[in-house]
């Protein structure tokens, strides 16, 4: 999925991911997915059908460096 993610940046093409491959990447439950969304913390699903949604790979993947990133901020300012 990774690799997906990487391809399609470099090619400088959108993908968009469905709910199931984004819980599998950010390893979060249904519930929390949807509590992040409405706190704000990853933005919510372009429509793509009546009743489906995809995630912007480029977002999740923004997202995904932003935790990385605080991570290495806290680690490097001695907080735990």
């Amino acid at each position: 999925m990774q690799k997906l993610i990487q391809e399609a940046l470099a090619q400088k093409r959108e993908t968009l991911l469905r709910k199931r491959e984004v819980l599998r990447l950010l390893g979060m439950s249904n519930s929390s997915f949807y509590a992040f969304i409405k706190a704000g913390k990853i933005p919510p699903g372009v429509p793509i059908g009546p009743r489906m949604k995809g995630w912007p790979a480029s977002e999740i993947d923004a997202y995904i460096q932003s935790c990385i990133a605080k991570r290495d901020s806290q680690q490097e300012g001695g907080v735990a």
